[in-house]
């Protein structure tokens, strides 16, 4: 008999800013982490990050998730000035693509579909249908506000494999984690944003070569050009917390609104 081991598993590095442990590894890297791991994975992008400052359920759900992914661009390139190291972009929707194409997923009652309104919904049903991942209309929740025990109770009783949240804003971040801790059992639990939307046409498409690029918002800020100047002062305050705290969690800070 052999007395050869197994070599252990390589472990994908991560990078630790403001707090919250980002995975640096490809999207097809994520999809198998998650898959090994289950739980919670997150995917931030710049906007919701300045919420870590405020938001201390925001902030538990960045800190505990199992894994999440830097969907900023800016918040790369503040890394690499900052302190010479790269970390990875992957945005939602290069993730959500991994996901789709990987062999551990599938449609009917294998995945659970958290959506923004019905017609997102019937948009996601078509789409998927489309492409082979035949659905069951009943594994689609439309997210309201104070129904989160509602999806839960649904999520239960189905006990799909998968549930995709993809839903805009920091609420998906927290729904993920109230699910995670409150179900019975360990799904794998993908907060992808949007970017379900961008593939079905309930939001407006980012051409491929965009994606690949690392220019997708380019095509958001044409999208919505009154969002240019909030944007940027959203940029400016990520850079003062990057530069200030680096590796460190923000200190809670109550807003001025909260008052």
């Amino acid at each position: 008999m052999s007395n050869l081991k197994t070599p252990p598993r390589a472990e994908t590095p991560r990078e630790k800013i403001l707090g919250v442990s980002f995975f640096n590894g490809t999207p097809a890297e994520a999809v198998s982490e998650v898959n090994r791991t289950g739980g919670l994975l997150l995917c931030p992008a710049s906007p919701a990050l300045v919420k870590l400052r405020h938001d201390e359920s925001y902030r538990r759900a960045l800190q505990q998730a199992e894994v999440v992914l830097a969907d900023s661009n800016f918040l790369a390139f503040l890394w690499r000035i900052t302190t010479g190291r790269a970390l990875r972009n992957v945005s939602g929707l290069g993730y959500l693509k991994s996901l789709l194409n990987d062999a551990s997923f599938g449609g009917g009652r294998s995945t659970f579909w958290i959506v923004p309104s019905e017609l997102a919904k019937q948009r996601a049903i078509d789409w998927l249908n489309a492409r082979g991942l035949v659905t069951d209309p009943g594994n689609f929740c439309v997210a309201e506000p104070d129904q989160e025990y509602g999806s839960l109770q649904e999520i239960e009783t189905r006990r799909p494999a998968h549930v995709v949240i993809a839903t805009s804003g920091p609420a998906q971040e927290k729904l993920g984690l109230y699910y995670r801790d409150y179900l019975l059992y360990r799904p794998k639990i993908h907060c992808i944003g949007a970017a379900l939307g961008f593939l079905t046409g309930d939001e407006r498409s980012i051409p491929e070569w965009a994606e690949r690029h690392h220019i997708g918002w380019l095509f958001r800020f044409a999208e919505q050009p009154e969002m240019i100047v909030p944007r940027l002062a959203i940029a400016c305050l990520l850079a003062s917390l990057v530069l200030r705290f680096r590796e460190k969690l923000p200190p809670l800070k109550t807003r001025w609104c909260d008052r």
